[in-house]
């Protein structure tokens, strides 16, 4: 009976009410948005360099080199001789050592020559086909699958450079043999194909027996190598012995991300700022709200005192109303929180090898943001529900 008066009395002035359900539903959408997809990048981004130690490469920024090396969202810094590297991937030290080569892309996707060991980091296998055996040889991630229409056994050039746009190299076809399952990491993205197929298709024509050499030499080359250590004490010695003797960089992963996150943290922080202060606009809406409809139903709350009805069902009549806009608009937050990380993911986020698809899970701070939300839309209506409760009823009634 109680919910049922309160609902009668938000649509008394629909308008209003509508209003500060919007506020209410904006506020909250911009706190869980912000919540999800902080929660789920830290999760993607350290997932990514689960069992990657040391990043070595060719001198440049450190946080250019994870992007391009780990998560394969910008251009390398630039290539390094496989033989120098070796020193440092036969290393005692060293668990584990995969080679990455980078220059070339198909529809967008970059063609990326390693080993099966990137495939083991990974714990994948393809779910179709096998795992390429040769040079020319590619296993396909479940994105590129999907969107590509490539299939075991089809066909296809790649093109010079990471983008979609460049020299196609048509003398060179790969073939698919495999493709792999969907991961929800950088993986469904790329194309693999064993280090040979980089060097076979970048070796240029040569006469002279000197630039015979140089060229075979020339193409030993690699963009960076994914390292994990035997121990803890190798991660303080190894990247300083790098960077120091050498004309290479060691970055190290878990140092770069957290910088990287440190730096999104900032702006973060000003939405989330931005999100309570909309928040704390919808509760003075109902605030106001609720003490005009009070003063302006104070004949209708002293009947129903009249006709029995106790001290305490006004004051539970009263809070009602801002429940029920607070629960309403928690909710509508929510969904339209959810679907704009659906639409992020779609045209945003799948630019940077970034997949929200647990999006809906609803965790411990989505609730604990949620119950401030209603507890301030509470505290928001005890003025005005304290007011109907102290209601004179015949002093009322005289005046009316």
């Amino acid at each position: 009976m109680i919910l049922r008066i309160a609902f009668k009395n938000l649509l008394h002035k629909p308008l209003y009410a509508v209003l500060c359900w919007l506020l209410l539903a904006c506020s909250t959408a911009v706190l869980l948005l912000l919540i999800t997809l902080s929660r789920q990048a830290k999760e993607q981004l350290e997932k990514q360099i689960d069992g990657v130690d040391m990043v070595l490469g060719a001198k440049g920024s450190p946080l250019q080199l994870i992007l391009s090396s780990v998560y394969n969202i910008d251009a390398p810094t630039g290539n390094i001789y496989l033989e120098e590297a070796q020193r440092f991937m036969q290393h005692p030290l060293v668990e584990s050592a995969i080679p990455v080569s980078l220059g070339d892309s198909y529809m967008g996707y970059r063609i990326i020559g390693t080993t099966e060991a990137y495939l083991q980091k990974y714990k994948l296998q393809p779910a179709s086909g096998k795992t390429f055996s040769k040079a020319m040889e590619v296993v396909i991630g479940a994105t590129v699958a999907q969107r590509s229409q490539l299939k075991i056994g089809s066909k296809f050039a790649g093109t010079h450079g990471l983008g979609e746009k460049g020299h196609v190299h048509e003398e060179h076809s790969y073939v698919v043999t495999g493709i792999l399952p969907a991961t929800g990491l950088s993986v469904d993205q790329l194309i693999l194909t064993p280090l040979q197929s980089v060097w076979e298709i970048h070796e240029k024509p040569h006469e002279e027996h000197e630039e015979h050499e140089e060229h075979e030499a020339a193409k030993q080359q690699i963009t960076a190598v994914l390292i994990k250590f035997k121990s803890p004490l190798a991660q303080l010695q190894m990247p300083r012995m790098v960077n120091e003797n050498t004309n290479m960089q060691a970055a190290v992963p878990a140092i770069e991300i957290n910088r990287l996150q440190s730096l999104m943290g900032s702006g973060t922080a000003v939405l989330r700022i931005l999100g309570w202060l909309l928040a704390a606009l919808a509760t003075c809406s109902i605030f106001v709200m609720l003490v005009q409809g009070t003063h302006e139903r104070r004949y209708e709350l002293a009947l129903l005192r009249s006709m029995g009805y106790g001290r305490g069902k006004l004051l539970g009549l009263v809070l009602a109303e801002a429940a029920i806009l607070g629960i309403t608009g928690i909710l509508g937050g929510f969904l339209l929180s959810r679907l704009c990380g659906w639409f992020l993911q779609q045209e945003v986020f799948s630019h940077y090898h970034l997949n929200f698809s647990g999006a809906w899970k609803i965790t411990p701070a989505d609730m604990i943001t949620g119950m401030a939300i209603l507890a301030a839309c509470l505290l928001a209506a005890l003025f005005p529900a304290i007011r109907a409760f102290r209601l004179n009823i015949s002093k009322t009634l005289a005046n009316a």
